[in-house]
């Protein structure tokens, strides 16, 4: 039997800015739990710049919950903002993008399977 996880404070935002990795100019992702036993991971993806982030598509579902700011894909006509939750189905090609008028989002990601750059 596995053990149970415990984060003390995983959502405290602004707390251990030494525990966020950076991935691009303006973003960075801040790990959670990453499985490879099971084929998942949990992440907080933290972005500080408007723009598009990238296409890409998942082979497993994809579950959501934006903790700050805002965002949406340009292949959907939904807004996701704070206290949103959002399901991707396996599959699915979108590009993620933040709005000119967001100044920080950051979003819980639990990702299940591969992910593709497309």
């Amino acid at each position: 039997m596995r053990p149970d996880l415990f984060l003390s404070g995983a959502l405290d935002l602004d707390a251990d800015q030494d525990a966020w990795v950076p991935q691009a100019d303006g973003v960075w992702f801040k790990p959670l739990l990453l499985s490879v036993s099971e084929g998942y991971y949990v992440n907080l993806l933290r972005v500080t710049k408007s723009g598009v982030l990238s296409r890409h598509r998942h082979s497993g579902p994809v579950h959501a919950m934006v903790l700050r700011g805002t965002w949406h894909y340009l292949e959907h006509d939904w807004i996701a903002k704070a206290g949103d939750y959002a399901f991707e189905p396996p599959g699915e090609t979108h590009t993620l993008v933040v709005p000119d008028d967001c100044c920080e989002m950051i979003t819980l990601f639990h990702v299940s399977g591969g992910y593709v750059y497309v």
